[in-house]
């Protein structure tokens, strides 16, 4: 009994886990993807991290309303972490899986200030 338990246990684990895992970022062919951050990146920094005032100029979260200041997100590693893979951020997680490959290709390709 106990081992049959296990087996279904960890066949869910499984199931779950590869669920989990297709969220349409891996794989990414970044070819067909505008990635730059002036036409891209900015905009959608804009439109989903300042409007709500939280990562503006003088904000005690981060400034993100210039290249320099996201920058330093990209460098130490949080913008990929919590957009990317925690997907809390913007805050509830609403940032659009089109949105999510643009910075993912946009990270990928060294986040140029393009």
């Amino acid at each position: 009994m106990k081992q049959k338990t296990f087996i279904v246990i960890a066949a869910l684990a499984i199931s779950w886990y590869g669920c989990r895992k297709k969220d349409g970022l891996e794989n990414l062919n970044c070819s067909s993807i505008d990635c730059c951050y002036t036409s891209s990146v900015k905009e959608i920094i804009a439109a989903n991290c300042l409007s709500s005032g939280c990562h503006g100029n003088g904000s005690a979260n981060g400034n993100l309303s210039t290249y320099e200041g996201l920058l330093v997100r990209v460098d130490n590693g949080t913008l990929s972490k919590r957009v990317l893979e925690q997907k809390d951020m913007p805050t509830g997680g609403s940032l659009s899986l089109e949105d999510q490959k643009k910075i993912k290709c946009w990270l990928e390709s060294g986040a140029p200030k393009n």
